[in-house]
């Protein structure tokens, strides 16, 4: 008869105590607890934040996760910006984290409210809402050596008051896209009397009814901003310093938006319904729209066939808009190839530009009035109020000081006129010289193909990964070698010799015009990204013992019994034994839960 293994108590006995010998090294009598509690620091909450916070709760065991954003709210660039008619270019079923389908969008196209209640949502499920601390700001982080850990001061924005907080690895994932340029145009400050606005900054309370309106800047926001307001303001200003392509779409084969449907169409409440009821149809959805977002190589390549091609397209597109206007087509029309700059589909925007409403504005502006602005042909005109498209900080910089080993501030090190000149990463998530410090979406983070959202969800895959094997085998800290750090920017350097972000456009894709360095890219695609971060180069790194494991790396094997086997539970002794005709042997016995 076989015994019930369910009634039958599993106990380990310890060893037994024996004399030492002289010099050989003895592990302490325990079991090994395979991962040790450890501290983690996220520094902002925008997509990158909540993805990262959600995915090392649960792929990171015994992790205390503590995450500060400045903002009192979370979701990053869309907390920050709420001017009229903002919203995301990328279909709301892309624009969303793998694992947490939400099949309630609204739109195609989701206004920037609904993308920030969403990823808000996304942290109260994960129950990480007590983990999150607003209106507080990261000013300092310094590695401690000693400790092995990061002393990183915040100040509570409320209060004012600065204390310091300290953790085994500090994650930054602060975005590019929330913390406003403000252009250095004499006056701005000092000369002009009526309000200046930025778009990333914008009052709830603003009226602009009535009102003689200066809108500078034509990216984003700036073609987003302009037909939403035009109805209801006298005049547009629109002062234009670098023309941009208007593109039917973000990428081929999408809906297309329109002036009077920016949003695309419209999910009905039977679709919501039909989507929540048949996950099946909602997942079908979903691979429909995520596969239009891998296209083969060619398109950016400066010069090529695929990207002449584009650029016909997009002209047609442009002229469409015009209604056929030659003379305007040619006043809009960039110099430089399309990919350079991101691509922005800006539904309404031409089409309000050539109305009467906006004077169209390209000579540049010479400086501030104490009324308006002084164009550089003369012309000086009046307003009453400004309003600056004029986008984000472009630097790939930390927004604080970041000391490292050797004392030094990572910004100082990356600055264009630092020792290093670019920001150089190990894979786009570390640097060397930094230990346990990472990014989610650097410098040479950011793959060709896929959607932000998912290309977080690698970086923090990853960094999971990385915290795991310090956490453990005895390791208290893991540092990126530098020529590890230089091969990798090598290949990146190559990789964009005649890409067409290299053409003379000014973009934050790179760090200036024309034929200077790409700092924002991968080098090459999404699942070339995937692959290259599944498997960890554990060679590329220094590792520091944590305290005990000095004489020995293997001080974790404690006495050779696990944990578990000492909680005593039966079935954790025979989890490996499951239905065989479930089991995929490419994967068997690789994950690291089992």
């Amino acid at each position: 008869m076989v015994a019930d293994s369910s009634k039958v108590p599993f106990h380990l006995e310890s060893p037994k105590d024996t004399p030492r010998l002289e010099g050989r090294y003895y592990p302490d009598n325990k079991p090994w607890d395979q991962y040790r509690d450890v501290k983690v620091i996220v520094v902002g909450l925008g997509i990158s934040g909540i993805s990262t916070a959600v995915l090392l709760s649960h792929k990171v065991p015994n992790a205390k996760i503590t995450a500060y954003e400045k903002f009192s709210k979370v979701g990053g660039t869309w907390a920050a910006n709420v001017y009229p008619g903002v919203r995301c270019d990328v279909p709301s079923h892309v624009y969303q984290l793998s694992f947490e389908t939400n099949p309630n969008w609204s739109e195609y196209y989701p206004k920037g409210a609904e993308i920030q209640q969403y990823y808000e949502r996304v942290l109260e499920k994960h129950s990480l809402t007590e983990n999150v601390k607003t209106e507080h700001q990261v000013v300092r982080a310094t590695w401690l050596k000693d400790a092995s850990k990061w002393a990183v001061e915040v100040r509570e924005l409320q209060s004012g008051n600065v204390f310091v907080d300290t953790a085994d690895f500090l994650v930054n994932a602060q975005g590019r896209i929330s913390d406003p340029n403000y252009p250095d145009i004499p006056g701005l400050r000092d000369i002009y009397q009526g309000p200046v606005i930025h778009t990333a900054r914008w009052p709830s309370e603003l009226d602009i009814s009535g009102k003689k309106v200066a809108i500078i800047g034509n990216g984003a926001s700036g073609q987003q901003l302009l037909p939403n307001i035009a109805p209801v303001v006298e005049k547009i200003y629109h002062y234009v310093r670098n023309k941009t392509w208007v593109t039917p779409t973000f990428v081929r084969d999408l809906h297309q938006a329109t002036k009077d449907a920016p949003g695309g169409p419209v999910y009905s409440e039977e679709q919501q319904a039909r989507f929540r009821e048949d996950p099946s149809v909602l997942l079908e959805h979903r691979r429909e729209l995520e596969s239009k977002f891998h296209h083969p190589p060619g398109g950016d390549r400066l010069g090529s066939e695929k990207n002449n091609a584009l650029r016909e397209r997009i002209i047609e597109v442009m002229r469409e808009r015009l209604d056929g206007d030659e003379e305007w087509l040619q006043r809009v029309l960039p110099d430089y190839a399309p990919g350079c700059k991101r691509l922005t589909p800006a539904p309404g925007y031409l089409e309000t530009v050539k109305s009467d409403k906006v004077e169209y504005i390209t000579e540049g502006i010479k400086c501030f009035t104490p009324t308006g602005i002084l164009a550089a042909d003369g012309t000086e005109r009046e307003l009453d109020i400004v309003i600056l498209a004029t986008g984000f900080e472009p630097s790939f910089n930390s927004r604080f000081p970041v000391i490292g080993t050797d004392g030094t501030d990572l910004r100082d090190k990356w600055s264009i006129d630092g020792p290093i000149g670019y920001p150089e990463t190990y894979l786009g998530i570390m640097a060397p010289g930094y230990p346990n410090y990472f990014f989610v979406l650097q410098a040479q983070g950011n793959a060709r193909g896929g959607s932000v959202p998912l290309q977080t969800e690698l970086s923090a895959t990853y960094i999971a990964r990385a915290i795991r094997k310090v956490q453990s085998q005895s390791y208290s800290s893991l540092d990126p070698k530098e020529d590890a750090a230089q091969e990798f920017n090598d290949i990146c350097a190559a990789a964009f010799e005649n890409s067409v972000l290299t053409d003379k456009c000014n973009s934050w894709f790179k760090q200036g015009k024309g034929a200077t360095r790409v700092v924002i890219s991968w080098p090459g695609t999404f699942h070339h990204r995937a692959q290259a971060l599944r498997e960890p180069r554990w060679e590329d790194f220094d590792f520091a013992r944590r305290h005990g494991a000095e004489k020995n790396r293997f001080e974790y094997f404690g006495n050779g019994s696990t944990a578990f086997e000492s909680g005593g539970n039966p079935e954790d002794l025979i989890r490996y034994v499951i239905d065989s005709s479930k089991v995929d042997i490419a994967t068997l016995h690789e994950t690291w839960t089992e």
